[in-house]
Parts: C-alpha cells; structure tokens; sequence
C-alpha cells in the first residue's frame, strides 16, 4: 500500500501554508527560506527531510542537516522516527536514520572525524581531544600558561588589567575576569580562522597586536605533547580541513540544509560551500 504527501499530511493533522508547502516539495536546486521567528521553520526542515526519504529515495545518510541548537535537533530526530514510522505502517518500509547528520555544527564537525567516507584510505588520524567550555577555562586560566607565555612574550606585569581594560574599559586587575577576556576574543578569530601572525603584521592597533600575539602562543600551547587538543570554536577548522583535504566530499550528501543560515561564521560558510559544491539543496 502506498500513501502521498497530502494523506500525511492529512493523517498528522499538519496543514502547511502554500509557502511551507512549496519550500517542503522543493528538492532541485539551491532553496533560501527567510523566516522569522514562530513562522514553522523546524516544521518545514522536518517535512522537508521526509519527502526527501520518503518520496524521493534519498538515504538518509546522504542528507546533512545543520541546527542552530542541540534542541532542535532531537526535535528533528523524534519528529521523523515518528512519521516515518506512520509510513512504515502504512507500506512496510523501514527506514534508518541512525547514520544521517542531523545536529549542530559543533556536533557534526565531530562526527566528520571518525566518518570514514571523509577520511583518504577509509581511515582518519587519532582525533585531537575537545575541549569544552570548561577545560578551556582551567587551560588557560594555569598559571603554567601565563608564566610561560610571559617568558616567551615578554608580557607586562600587569597584563590581567591591559586585558581587561582593552576588552572592557575597566581597570581592574582580575585574572579570571582576564581569561574570559581571552577566551571571548580568541573564540571569535577562531570561528573566523584568523591568523594571529598576519594580525601582528596588518594591524596598527598595539593592543591588539598583543592579544594576536597571546592567542599565537594560545594556539601553540594546545599542540604540545603526543595529543593536539582543540576547543569548541577550533573544532570548525578541523572538520573544514577534513572537508578539503577530501576531494571527494562534495559528493557526499546530495541534500546539504543549514537552517539559521544567516548566522553563520567565516568558518562555517567555507565549510558549507564545500559540501554544496555538488549538492541540490
């Protein structure tokens, strides 16, 4: 027994607009939705999603599904084991979804480290260990750290409040206020694959040159012993250096989504474009 769009529609109870409508049966060629706020926008990636497996015989596995939040990826998941299951019901079909990338781009960055189909000869390099938010506090907050990159920087004595009030206007001599500092600044050259080196030599600011120069030994303090270590925002570059190093990976998802695409970083859209390269969506 076969069943439509339509009658799932009509058996969920779900009625879209004819914009939703249309945004879920398009599947050739690029789609930009601009929605706001309330408009449907996970409804209309869930539905989405499914006419693609359902009607249209794309693997889940070929489908890359980018989230703005980890909550709006379980909302993605449950919603379509759930509908696809009403169609299992329905036709006998079974469906997997246990091999689609559906999640954040921290997330599915992850995920590309151990996916062998990005990796040259089915196999990738020992991953480097994650960082969280956390670890990355205590990392740079040691004081092993500040010692060290005060010998080979030449720090000031009172870097905490030249930090501090570079980043705040405030004078004030806290270190844990200094590493928040740090940690805010150098995550946003991270996701935006600055190099401090070539900040050092472009920028006229010697305030900011400094903070290059700590975000360079930032970098290099993560690279030492037998393990590379990354943090959250670093972790976008290793899977965009796996996306290139892989001349094959825009041909590996033939439905590429980002939903809050607007909110993307440098980072991010280089890594998007890499995947679109070969892709319908």
């Amino acid at each position: 027994m076969a069943i439509t769009l339509r009658q799932l529609f009509k058996k969920v109870g779900f009625k879209p607009n004819p914009n939703q409508e249309k945004a879920i049966k398009h599947v050739n060629g690029p789609l930009f939705l601009v929605a706001g706020p309330g408009s449907g926008k996970t409804a209309v990636l869930l539905w989405r999603s499914l006419n693609l497996i359902v009607f249209h015989g794309i693997k889940p596995e070929e489908i890359f599904l980018s989230t703005f939040t980890e909550k709006a990826a379980k909302q993605l998941k449950e919603g379509l084991l759930s509908l696809l299951g009403l169609v299992t019901n329905v036709t006998g079909q079974p469906y997997d979804i246990s091999q689609m990338y559906v999640g954040t781009v921290h997330s599915l960055c992850q995920r590309l480290m151990t996916d062998r189909r990005f990796a040259p000869g089915g196999k990738h390099p020992r991953p480097p260990v994650l960082l969280d938010g956390l670890d990355q506090y205590f990392h740079m907050y040691n004081s092993r750290f500040w010692s060290d990159a005060a010998s080979e920087l030449s720090l000031p004595d009172d870097i905490n409040k030249q930090i501090n009030q570079y980043m705040n206007k405030i004078h004030s001599l806290s270190k844990h206020k200094a590493v928040e500092n740090c940690i805010q600044l150098f995550n946003r050259f991270s996701e935006e694959d600055l190099d401090p080196v070539k900040i050092v030599k472009s920028c006229c600011d010697a305030e900011l040159k400094l903070m290059a120069k700590i975000y360079g030994y930032y970098l290099k303090s993560l690279h030492t012993g037998n393990r590379r270590h990354v943090d959250f925002s670093l972790l976008q570059q290793e899977g965009h250096k796996i996306l290139m190093e892989n001349p094959s990976s825009a041909w590996v998802f033939k439905h590429v989504i980002i939903d809050e695409y607007q909110d993307t970083n440098s980072i991010q859209e280089r890594s998007s474009s890499a995947l679109l390269q070969a892709t319908a969506t």
